[in-house]
């Protein structure tokens, strides 16, 4: 976002979400920030993946900051009223605090010293390529890419990864063979999944994988040689997150 001024005063509120409403145990979600009028404000969301390690926990608290994204892409922009109305409305898993005013000049700057007060991990975060880590990267590629999705959703029963907004779209898996697991049962599980619910929805897929590192054990590289076996037989493309993030053309690159 272009830097740009605002009244003195705005105001904000950070969303939080909290797994078991009947405990006061909530992580900061996202810092919003915002004028009376609606004329200039913005949103910045911490990692979806440090916020639950679950992923249906992750697909309900994307889909609501993708929601609030969109919202300051338009004009225009949600204003004071509009957060105290999130205030009210929003109190279960997921909840705005009151808004509270602060002193502005530039909306950027202002932005970046409340997500640094209120969502900015200590030591910067952990850098280990997990699963959630990989596709909080995948996800925001895609999105700037102008392609509408969502995060961590069933289709028909199963649960994808990515699921492409049109029925007709691809559904996506994000596998990581990078983590120093010992087993990898469960990321073949993951896989088997991923494809048995592909031909159960009849829809196309692709798959985003991290692959072992140079020094990784043995096991990983067989267990990584077998999933892309697996998704190579079933004809569905398979790119690693530099890839993907470096394509001219992500739509081309993964067929959808």
């Amino acid at each position: 976002m272009a830097s740009q001024l605002m009244d003195p005063t705005g105001w904000f509120s950070v969303l939080r979400y909290r797994s078991d409403p009947t405990r006061d145990e909530a992580r900061n979600v996202a810092v919003v920030l915002v004028d009376i009028e609606g004329r200039v404000g913005g949103i910045r969301s911490a990692p979806i993946s440090s916020i639950s390690p679950r992923l249906r926990d992750q697909g309900l608290v994307d889909a609501v900051v993708a929601a609030l994204e969109e919202d300051f892409g338009e004009v225009p922009r949600p204003n004071l009223e509009r957060l105290r109305e999130l205030s009210l409305s929003l109190q279960h898993s997921l909840y705005v605090t009151p808004p509270e005013p602060v002193l502005v000049q530039d909306i950027d700057s202002t932005l970046a010293a409340l997500y640094r007060a209120y969502l900015a991990p200590a030591g910067g975060g952990s850098r280990t390529a997990t699963k959630s880590a990989i596709m909080d990267r995948v996800i925001a590629a895609l999105r700037r890419s102008g392609l509408r999705l969502q995060r961590s959703q069933y289709v028909h029963g199963f649960m994808f990864d990515i699921v492409m907004e049109d029925e007709d779209r691809s559904l996506g898996e994000v596998l990581s063979f990078a983590t120093g697991a010992a087993r990898w049962d469960q990321v073949e599980n993951d896989a088997g999944h991923f494809l048995y619910g592909l031909e159960q929805v009849r829809r196309p897929g692709f798959a985003v994988i991290e692959p072992p590192p140079d020094d990784a054990r043995e096991s990983a590289r067989e267990s990584h040689a077998r999933v892309t076996r697996w998704l190579t037989q079933a004809k569905v493309p398979v790119t690693q997150p530099d890839e993907l993030l470096g394509a001219g053309t992500i739509q081309e690159l993964l067929l959808i």
